[in-house]
């Protein structure tokens, strides 16, 4: 039975309340990184459960913490990586979509280091790691039979606070882009460069 088999409903708040905290330069940090990714397989497949649910890096970092009782001062940012690199790799074993996906920052984009994940983890790292993680997601909702899945098995979607700032920078960038004018009415030209009114 690997670690990654411990139901999070076995244990109650009172154990959490009871427990003796541990620090990871107690447990080492392989053993507690294992203890780590097994806590935050539970937590991503409670979230898979739920049509369209996701969960916040910072969310998953505490949550793993208090779950199994090992703890660390060092910020997220430097370990969590390594403890979402090992939950895929148990999906891949498993043969499950990648629960790391439902892992995201603040603005709903992936977690970094999620594409450098599915690059070790397959071989091929996505050129757009959102637009992948999408994928696994609705995979992941569908595996795990979500509450809320609609009856077509739902789609890839962007989630929408990341979406609106995709959005938000193509339309500066477009706005941004300099207008060729013709030198002698300085109307726009267009893409060929001939001024309609001119040539």
């Amino acid at each position: 039975m690997s670690s990654f088999d411990v139901a999070a409903s076995d244990r109650t708040v009172q154990d959490v309340e009871d427990r003796a905290w541990r620090e990871v330069s107690d447990v080492g940090v392989a053993a507690a990184r294992i203890e780590w990714a097994g806590a935050a397989r539970e937590l991503l497949i409670v979230a898979a459960k739920k049509y369209q649910a996701l969960r916040q890096q910072k969310d998953i970092a505490a949550g793993v913490q208090e779950l199994t009782g090992i703890r660390t001062k060092q910020p997220a940012r430097q370990w969590i990586g390594g403890v979402l690199a090992e939950v895929s790799a148990e999906s891949l074993r498993r043969g499950e979509p990648m629960l790391s996906a439902l892992c995201v920052n603040p603005d709903e984009s992936v977690f970094d280091g999620y594409a450098a994940i599915v690059g070790a983890a397959t071989g091929t790292t996505p050129p757009d790691a959102d637009v992948h993680a999408s994928h696994e997601r609705v995979a992941s909702y569908r595996h795990f039979e979500a509450a809320g899945l609609p009856a077509d098995g739902g789609s890839a979607m962007i989630p929408a606070k990341l979406a609106a700032a995709r959005a938000r920078a193509r339309k500066a960038a477009i706005a941004e882009r300099p207008i060729n004018k013709c030198p002698l009415c300085n109307l726009q030209t267009p893409a060929n460069g001939i001024c309609d009114t001119c040539a």
